[in-house]
């Protein structure tokens, strides 16, 4: 995440990256508290950029690993950690396999692309490895869709995936000028703690997203309608019934746990 950079004086953005820089050490800050890492930690940190926050995580004494796509930053990198401590390249290229491995639990942090956050969410909740805390800084309304309860005007398909595998809380949102060059979105932290779920029940959870995608593609239609005809050998109206779920609803009001009482067949 780390790249606090004064406005004189930093290393042009890539727009093919998705960079900006933050000038704001109010985020670095709020990622640390809610990060909380310590000598009992491994911290991955995605996308640290010049390193800010990474001397910030060193001093908490936790080990650290970097994963880094700029090569720009490889001097400045290479200075703060060993070199056996940086993955260079695409987090999302990276296979399972190949991640580094810890005997330590895990937490991870950046500030993530607007174009790749999610993707990298998704990997994380999906595939693993499972981290005790991941903090990122995403685009704002990525982070509120991610966070937000059922019912709520910003519910989708997002907020029932990261319930499915986490409990999500958005913290501060932060302007374009906390950055350089200035987005033209706002920003905000996004907490995430995955729940311990089995291997068995992960891979179930996931098939029953894709149920859950075919309501959210028509999200502003009936979602027992789009079922009797989606899935017409389903009956779906005495499942509603049973779950107390409203004939009417639509795909946004109905709460991630009737989603995984309704789909599991």
């Amino acid at each position: 995440m780390g790249n606090i950079v004064r406005k004189s004086s930093y290393i042009r953005a890539k727009k093919s990256l998705g960079q900006n820089f933050c000038i704001d050490e109010r985020i670095p800050n709020e990622i640390l508290k809610e990060l909380a890492p310590n000598k009992d930690f491994c911290v991955w940190e995605i996308g640290p950029g010049k390193g800010a926050l990474t001397k910030r995580l060193i001093e908490t004494g936790a080990d650290i690993h970097l994963f880094e796509i700029d090569l720009r930053m490889k001097d400045i990198l290479e200075n703060l950690c060993p070199k056996e401590s940086i993955t260079w390249g695409d987090f999302l290229e990276i296979e399972s396999n190949d991640l580094p491995v810890t005997t330590k639990p895990l937490l991870v942090c950046g500030n993530l692309p607007y174009y790749c956050g999610t993707t990298i969410i998704k990997k994380f909740l999906e595939k693993g490895p499972t981290p005790a805390r991941l903090v990122f800084l995403l685009q704002h309304e990525v982070a509120t869709k991610a966070s937000v309860p059922v019912n709520h005007k910003e519910y989708s398909y997002l907020s029932v995936h990261t319930a499915f595998f986490a409990n999500a809380r958005i913290g501060n949102k932060y302007g374009p000028k906390s950055f350089i060059p200035h987005p033209k979105v706002d920003s905000s932290v996004l907490i995430i703690e995955p729940l311990k779920l089995s291997d068995e029940e992960r891979k179930k959870r996931i098939e029953i997203l894709k149920y859950v995608s075919v309501l959210f593609n028509q999200r502003r239609k009936i979602a027992l309608s789009t079922l009797k005809r989606t899935f017409p050998e389903i009956d779906w109206a005495q499942k509603f019934t049973y779950l107390g779920i409203n004939e009417k609803a639509r795909p946004e009001n109905i709460s991630p746990e009737q989603y995984l009482e309704l789909f599991n067949i």
